[in-house]
């Protein structure tokens, strides 16, 4: 008689201990935490998402230079008109600066925007000043130097006439009004979903594919018969979903920590205010995220018999996370996606995207998370089935054909 029937009838005659999935799930996280690959992935992630924010905050707040020649001959050799130029930018919330070279003469400033000394400069010649290039404009001295010789001028032609510039410009200026001055900056919304989306596919993606292997591979060694003739395959099932769920939440809470200590430390005490009700919100996403995924990786597993037969059974579910991942990123605003925060693993990254963007009203993340554990509980139910019927086959299957059986 082979192990496999006598197994299931020992299943059948033993009692079933109770809690049984709990001492799964604990020899689950036990042997995940003495693994070198899962510590290693764990301290690249951390590796990756410390650049990422290190590398956003610096493009937040960096400042754009542009190396300016100017016209020692030209009126208070430019200085006045790099000084207005930076302050109009700064007036527009975007740091920018002209360090400025003087040179002898305008042909001086020439020699030295075509040779590439300075990125552009600027002259006076005929009572008009006139910007320099090289091969191509340089848009951000192309917007501040012209704004800042026009307000200037502005100012000179308002004395003239004796009156002032608050006068001529009365009625001409244009109030911006911020309804919710709460939300965060497009850049730092942007920068949140990447980073949620990139975490999601990541751990996901690497704990869903080595639970199937790990399930394979218990089939190939028959461990799986040894088992099953002690507890219950549901207990199984349940014991490895758990372990992994709170090996997951567990190094994305770490995660995070570290990202919110490393804002802290970076004196971004706004960015980490605004992005912080988005990050709670994320782990709970990623909780429910991670139970569905987790669930049809043991699907995945149980229907396949070889490391082989693992790969063609994940493509269906790697491309899912893949589509999701591509979604988060490339829909940023409007009703999609708007549609896509309330429908499961898209709200993982889109919903706490539109809380730090101050887009989602107190009551959307709430339904959009009773979405989410609704589809966790249907997907849970599913891959049960698929598990319990397909793990003691000994040849690969299909979905279809696993919940097709009996038993």
């Amino acid at each position: 008689m082979s192990a496999a029937p006598s197994a299931l009838t020992n299943t059948l005659s033993s009692p079933v201990p109770s809690g049984a999935w709990r001492t799964v799930a604990g020899r689950e996280m036990r042997v995940k935490l003495r693994d070198r690959s899962f510590l290693t992935s764990t301290l690249v992630t951390l590796m990756l998402v410390l650049g990422m924010i290190a590398l956003q905050v610096y493009l937040l707040s960096s400042t754009s230079k542009v190396s300016l020649a100017t016209d020692a001959t030209a009126p208070n050799g430019g200085t006045a008109v790099v000084q207005a130029a930076e302050k109009l930018a700064g007036q527009s919330e975007q740091k920018v600066s002209f360090p400025r070279t003087p040179y002898p003469d305008a042909s001086s400033v020439r020699e030295a925007v075509t040779s590439g000394e300075a990125d552009a400069g600027l002259i006076f010649r005929n009572g008009e000043w006139t910007l320099l290039g090289g091969a191509s404009k340089n848009s951000t001295a192309g917007t501040w130097i012209p704004a800042a010789v026009q307000s200037l001028k502005i100012h000179q032609n308002a004395q003239a006439q004796g009156t002032s510039v608050e006068e001529l410009t009365k009625g001409a200026n244009v109030a911006y009004e911020l309804l919710d001055p709460k939300g965060a900056s497009e850049g730092t919304v942007r920068g949140s979903v990447f980073l949620f989306g990139f975490l999601f596919y990541l751990v996901s993606l690497l704990l869903g594919q080595s639970l199937a292997n790990a399930i394979v591979e218990e089939k190939q060694n028959r461990i799986v018969e040894i088992i099953a003739a002690t507890i219950r395959l549901r207990d199984l099932l349940a014991g490895k979903i758990v372990g992994l769920t709170v090996l997951a939440m567990a190094q994305m809470a770490v995660v995070c920590g570290v990202g919110a200590g490393a804002l802290a430390a970076m004196g971004e005490t706004d960015t980490l205010r605004q992005v912080g009700p988005g990050m709670g919100w994320f782990l709970l996403f990623f909780l429910f995220g991670v139970v569905v995924l987790a669930a049809l990786y043991a699907a995945a597993g149980a229907v396949s018999t070889r490391p082989e037969d693992v790969q063609q059974s994940a493509t269906p579910i790697s491309m899912l996370m893949t589509g999701v991942f591509a979604a988060g990123v490339a829909i940023s605003s409007g009703t999609s996606q708007t549609v896509l925060s309330f429908v499961p693993l898209t709200s993982t990254m889109m919903m706490p995207g539109r809380i730090i963007a101050g887009d989602a009203s107190w009551w959307e993340p709430i339904v959009a998370l009773a979405f989410s554990a609704a589809t966790a509980f249907l997907v849970l139910m599913f891959a049960e089935r698929i598990y319990r019927k397909a793990l003691m086959q000994t040849s690969r299957i299909t979905f279809r054909k696993a919940l097709s059986l009996t038993g």
